[in-house]
């Protein structure tokens, strides 16, 4: 790498990075800073390290989010053209792939020089375990894309031949699975937030079979990855590292709770976002709001105290008073007509109660504010931090984002074993409880059988990892998006406060248009750029060439 490169790369390292060190900053001339001063300094190494964390995705409250049957967003960019289908082999607004390689090079430019490094062999082995998992990451983003990519696994240089062909889909889990696995040989059991470790690693590599497993690479129902997905899964819940964190509401908040298995941190000033000031209600917002409201289908899946859908005869949901004795997760997720919501919009903090109907403040009653209003009759409030004065637009909020965490895991447990071995003990055990921790009062009813269990598992995913940018996927790997995005329309609801004080809910099609998705959208288009430069990429089915 020309060492112009690296000097770019390491001042952008030292402003970005929130785990630099102090004295880099110091240092005389920085632009003096060559390949070989890099590669013998044990800092200087681990500050390129941080430049490729910088590189995971973290918050993304307005795309994916936006783009299924969890919520719809005020904002007429990517997440509009995506549910209608408005993306081909030359627009497509969740592409990544020239980023992602952009990403997957520094890990190979770091393979190539790490082994001659003047540093430490403990900390050369801890730095190649974190590299590892992130390629692996960078790859498997890749893969639930686009299906088989290019594996490109070593240092190019412009003499080298840059024509290359796609990899398999199984070729490249093997390589995923294969780096995951080295990964945690060399990692840690515990490191600082955001850092990589064992169980990140076993983690990741359990979503990953979970994937390879699923219909949408697993066509022929082939048993035995379910298994390996389930052992994977199975192997971060004996580690007995992590476990529920009991307050739903302070998840996300939190810097030492027990859930979290991998992190993107954010710090003030040098990273941030803007989750509390786009998704907050407006009154409490500062700048911006309603980016991610609730569709009904969602608020509709959140169960009773009891574990009952609403739909269940017994439930005791009353249709006039719809949002009493939900479960937990309903309160920390959602906030409705009626609801207590805290928060500042550059003030002392406060406390309010949502008025979301006809003529009331949070929908319509000033026309001007109703774009930053709710669409649907529901605001998004899980994660939101209600002390955070800090805010405005995009900027200056810190909540980390949970790539992974261990209720996710428990989930992807139960969904690998309920598919190899059908609902035994582990299965109602994991989701029992995840549903205990939701403040559900009852267990699952014993004796479900394989199909009944996979719709609990399905149900239970939809709820529990709703705004995480989980679901979009999961419907994907289903094989289940033609049947849930395409040509549908989902719901909100239109609140009326009568003369006697008392509310009538109608529910009506939100979406002004039907959504999209059509077969050959469960693997994206390689972009036609790519295409053009590598002839011997061939592109996915029903895209242009």
């Amino acid at each position: 790498m020309k060492n112009s490169t690296y000097i770019i790369l390491l001042l952008g390292i030292a402003i970005s990075a929130a785990t630099c060190k102090k004295d880099f900053l110091n240092r005389n001339n920085p632009e003096t800073i060559s390949s070989s001063d890099l590669w013998s300094d044990a800092s200087l190494v681990q500050l390129y390290i941080n430049n490729i964390y910088n590189d995971l995705p973290g918050w993304d409250y307005n795309t994916y989010n936006n783009i299924a049957d969890e919520a719809r967003s005020n904002y007429p960019g990517g997440p509009n053209s995506i549910i209608l289908g408005d993306w081909n082999d030359t627009n497509n607004p969740m592409d990544i792939w020239a980023g992602t390689y952009g990403a997957i090079r520094k890990c190979n430019e770091f393979f190539k020089n790490i082994q001659t490094a003047d540093i430490d062999s403990s900390i050369k082995t801890r730095e190649i375990g974190e590299v590892k998992f992130l390629r692996a990451f960078f790859y498997f983003r890749l893969v639930k894309r686009y299906g088989g990519v290019p594996l490109i696994t070593e240092a190019q240089s412009l003499s080298d031949s840059l024509l290359i062909p796609r990899n398999s889909a199984d070729e490249c889990f093997t390589f995923i699975i294969d780096e995951l696995d080295a990964a945690a040989e060399r990692l840690p059991a515990e490191a600082d937030k955001g850092r990589a470790t064992k169980g990140a690693a076993l983690a990741i590599k359990g979503r990953a079979l979970l994937f390879y497993a699923s219909p949408l690479f697993n066509p022929d129902h082939q048993a035995q990855r379910w298994k390996e997905a389930a052992e994977a899964c199975r192997a971060v819940m004996d580690l007995h590292v992590y476990s529920l964190y009991p307050d739903l509401k302070k998840l996300w908040l939190d810097p030492s709770n027990s859930e979290s298995i991998f992190e993107v941190e954010y710090h003030m000033p040098e990273k941030y976002h803007g989750l509390d000031a786009k998704v907050k209600p407006l009154i409490i917002a500062n700048g911006d709001a309603g980016q991610c409201s609730p569709l009904q289908e969602l608020v509709d899946a959140f169960p009773m105290k009891n574990g009952k859908l609403i739909t269940d005869p017994g439930s005791g949901y009353d249709p006039e008073h719809p949002y009493e004795g939900r479960d937990d997760r309903f309160y920390a997720d959602i906030a409705y007509n009626g609801a207590q919501v805290s928060g500042t919009n550059g003030g002392p903090l406060k406390t309010i109660t949502l008025r979301v109907f006809r003529g009331g403040r949070d929908y319509d009653s000033v026309p001007s504010n109703t774009v930053f209003n709710t669409l649907t009759g529901y605001f998004c409030v899980k994660a939101i931090d209600p002390g955070n004065t800090n805010y405005h637009y995009g900027y200056g909020s810190t909540q980390p984002w949970i790539e992974i965490r261990y209720a996710e895991v428990l989930l992807n447990y139960a969904e690998a074993q309920n598919e190899a071995e059908g609902p035994d003990a582990g299965v109602y055990a994991a989701l029992n409880e995840i549903r205990q921790r939701a403040g559900i009062t009852a267990a699952l009813p014993a004796g479900l059988n394989q199909d009944e269990m996979r719709k609990v598992i399905r149900q239970e995913r939809y709820v529990e990892l709703c705004f995480e940018n989980k679901r979009y996927w999961d419907l994907r790997r289903w094989k289940l998006a033609t049947a849930y995005l395409n040509d549908m329309k989902y719901h909100g609801v239109i609140i009326t406060k009568e003369a006697d004080g008392h509310f009538t809910y109608d529910y009506q099609p939100f979406d002004p248009q039907p959504m999209k998705f059509e077969e050959k959208m469960y693997l994206m288009p390689i972009p036609h750029s790519e295409i053009l430069k590598d002839p011997h990429l061939k592109q996915n089915p029903g895209w242009p060439q």
